[in-house]
């Protein structure tokens, strides 16, 4: 039992290695280093959330498991992302049909974000690269950083 869930295990390492660059830290203290990377386990955590929204549903298929994988497929994007997060993403890509109240599903907000980070999906999967999703959250949260700013400025009355 356990080793099945070794493939998991090797998911969220390129997730938290790769895309969410634990690899990538240069720092000169061990305590900082340890630091950042402890952060960036809980961003990788989200982002093995969001491709195995795509991921589970496609291999359900594969097995014949339709309707289990249409389950998944309308699971709410709010599992995963904050409300500011699922709004933004929304006024950048609106999903074909959404009746404009309930919350989109979280296999629009994974292909929303991975658009976000360049995918062009060429080989047709639908599954996008760690870092491909890593430069969508990226840009995602800069943009969520701006917008929370800009909802304090407006809240203490200053004007933009």
């Amino acid at each position: 039992d356990i080793y099945t869930a070794r493939w998991r295990v090797e998911d969220f390492h390129k997730a938290w290695k790769t895309g969410a660059g634990a690899e990538r830290q240069r720092m000169t203290e061990p305590k900082n280093l340890e630091r950042a990377v402890s952060i960036l386990a809980f961003i990788g955590v989200r982002l093995l959330q969001l491709r195995e929204a795509i991921t589970i549903p496609y291999y359900l298929r594969k097995k014949g498991l339709i309707e289990a994988a249409n389950e998944l497929d309308n699971q709410s994007c709010d599992t995963v992302f904050e409300e500011d997060e699922w709004k933004l993403l929304m006024k950048m890509k609106k999903p074909r049909g959404w009746n404009g109240k309930d919350t989109p599903s979280l296999k629009w907000a994974y292909q929303s974000l991975a658009k976000l980070g360049g995918f062009t999906d060429t080989k047709r999967t639908g599954i996008a690269g760690w870092e491909t999703i890593w430069e969508g959250w990226d840009t995602l949260q800069s943009y969520v950083v701006g917008y929370r700013m800009a909802k304090e400025m407006l809240a203490d009355g200053e004007m933009l």
